[in-house]
């Protein structure tokens, strides 16, 4: 059945809340580390050929802390629990969000300075293929793998497969969906089926799925920002209540 809202707002459990800022730190983190590694070793003209962007989003100091505008991280509470699907790059507005410790951002059918980064699908390519060499190889190679231990588990726990090439989901019997790098390049990434939601909204009943919007700057947690996505891909920001 349809989870069903008739006011713009969603509520979130307070372990809930919990996990997805403890999760989403912990994400970018890995994101900001991988972004690195590519700044030091890809040629900037391959980095720009396969995403359409500069080599990254801002400059990334001996800390690996990105210096960004913040990032929105996609997230969807799947059958397993929580993954992270992918993230954009939320730019400058003129309407700020709401004040960070009430959680909660103002409505809106279009996103406010909200800017795909399809390098962000690429980053998490570039991860998942990182996990599964060290996965398989780390035993018999050893050394000091580029990811830690409870990176690895973060990996593992949160972040969706993504591969080049769809016969690995395939092998394993994964529905998947396919998106397309700025050079049309296409990736595969496992389906992760997010939550049926129905919202009766001033101008109408809303059907589509339930995502939610974790907000990301160089502090850390910036906030939660569900929303409303219809199938043509429209969004509807709802406000976010810890209960």
């Amino acid at each position: 059945m349809d989870k069903k809202v008739s006011v713009p707002h969603i509520q979130y459990e307070q372990k809930e809340a919990a996990e997805l800022e403890k999760a989403s730190v912990l994400i970018q983190h890995i994101f900001d580390k991988t972004m690195h590694l590519l700044n030091t070793f890809m040629p900037e003209s391959m980095w720009t050929s396969l995403t359409g962007l500069k080599r990254c989003a801002g400059v990334i100091d001996d800390n690996l802390k990105l210096e960004r505008q913040m990032i929105f991280q996609k997230w969807i509470k799947g059958p397993n629990g929580w993954k992270c699907v992918g993230m954009e790059l939320s730019m400058p507005s003129d309407e700020p969000p709401s004040p960070l410790n009430m959680l909660s951002f103002h409505n809106s059918s279009q996103p406010p300075g909200l800017e795909p980064v399809t390098a962000g699908r690429m980053l998490q390519m570039i991860i998942w293929s990182q996990f599964e060499k060290i996965t398989l190889l780390h035993p018999f190679l050893g050394g000091e793998p580029f990811f830690t231990n409870e990176e690895m588990e973060t990996v593992s726990t949160y972040l969706v497969p993504t591969y080049l090439s769809p016969h690995p989901l395939k092998e394993l019997g994964k529905e998947f969906k396919i998106k397309h790098l700025a050079s049309g390049i296409p990736l595969y990434q496992e389906k992760i089926p997010a939550p049926p939601l129905v919202m009766d909204a001033e101008n109408g009943r809303l059907s589509g799925v339930w995502m939610t919007g974790v907000h990301v700057n160089e502090g850390g947690f910036a906030g939660l920002r569900p929303y409303l996505k219809v199938p043509k891909g429209e969004r509807t920001y709802m406000k976010a209540q810890i209960v």
